[in-house]
């Protein structure tokens, strides 16, 4: 699975008013921290209704929810077996809908693969040793999405030492709950993005659609944040994966932290890239993952068949970007 970073950043054209909180046009901003990473707001309001504190109490409550850094969220309760707890109904969307994109990438993602992630170093434990076939081939007994399900509100496992991750779809699910927030307020234009992750509806301050821009891949200490190119976006979702920026280097060799879940190793294709465009950001974050697992081969088909549009970044013969798209992903002209 991937650990989340910023691969898409929003394109913000000058004039914009900086700062936490900021209006112009009757065009809000709301910036900051949550979920272990930033988020960034925009949306348009007539009556300039400030909605910072509501957006902070959904954050609070998804935390609550399926947050493995608070030892209270149903999450940590379910990972350690606490019989009394209960699935609330954030986490019952987010868990069926992660049973559904599983069962349909024949388990490129998978929720269980945390351990294995852990094992390899991408989680809040650093620097641990590399894990040999032995260990891999032992952690690989906890991984398995078909041995987990949901009955009257209670998490079964087929051995109990099986762990629920939603790192790598929780984010996309809680920029379609903050837009379905403003979506009932009556507002029609806003843009969404946590993590990277980006849902955007009508228009920007310039009455123009919202342009996204997708990085660039590159760990070579670039200035800024080279984008590799920026597209238009409304009316659905945007999520990216990437394999180039988090990784460990043991032995001269650098592994990526996007595990294969049927191996229990990192990645070894050149993908290095993907973004996907989807209805709800809850499916885009998810097919992201599993996309960059299996490769753009694996990918296209399944794109193909759920109405999903990506646009895949590898590398080429002698280390050139080369890049792929389906005919629905449309990019910005110059």
């Amino acid at each position: 699975m991937k650990l989340k970073f910023i691969c898409v950043i929003i394109v913000i054209w000058a004039g914009l008013l900086a700062g936490c909180q900021s209006t112009r046009k009757n065009y809000t901003h709301l910036e900051g921290q949550a979920q272990g990473t930033t988020f960034r707001i925009v949306y348009n309001d007539s009556l300039a209704r400030d909605y910072s504190h509501a957006v902070d109490s959904l954050f609070r409550v998804i935390d609550h929810s399926m947050s493995l850094w608070d030892s209270t969220s149903v999450i940590s309760g379910f990972n350690a077996n606490r019989s009394y707890v209960r699935a609330d109904p954030h986490f019952t969307t987010v868990f069926r809908r992660a049973q559904e994109v599983a069962a349909d990438t024949e388990g490129y993602f998978d929720p269980t693969v945390g351990p294995l992630v852990k094992a390899w170093g991408f989680s809040y434990k650093k620097g641990l040793p590399q894990p040999d076939s032995a260990r891999v081939d032992s952690l690989l007994r906890w991984v398995g999405y078909q041995r987990t399900r949901l009955e009257e509100g209670r998490l079964l496992k087929d051995i109990s030492g099986i762990e629920i991750d939603f790192n790598a779809i929780a984010q996309g699910y809680t920029v379609d709950v903050i837009a379905g927030f403003f979506k009932s307020k009556g507002i029609k234009n806003y843009l969404v993005e946590v993590g990277g992750e980006v849902r955007a509806e009508g228009e920007n301050e310039r009455g123009e659609t919202w342009h996204i821009g997708i990085d660039k891949p590159t760990d070579k200490g670039e200035a800024g944040r080279p984008l590799q190119t920026v597209v238009p976006l409304s009316g659905r979702a945007l999520a990216t994966s990437g394999s180039y920026r988090k990784f460990v280097e043991r032995d001269g060799r650098r592994y990526s932290h996007a595990i294969d879940p049927h191996t229990g190793y990192p990645i070894t294709h050149r993908l290095l890239s993907i973004s996907v465009i989807a209805d709800d950001c809850m499916t885009a974050d998810a097919y992201a993952t599993a996309f960059l697992v299996m490769g753009l081969e694996k990918a296209l088909p399944i794109a193909k068949a759920r109405n999903l549009e990506l646009y895949g970044i590898y590398e080429g013969d002698e280390g050139t970007l080369q890049t792929y798209s389906t005919p629905g992903f449309v990019e910005e002209k110059e």
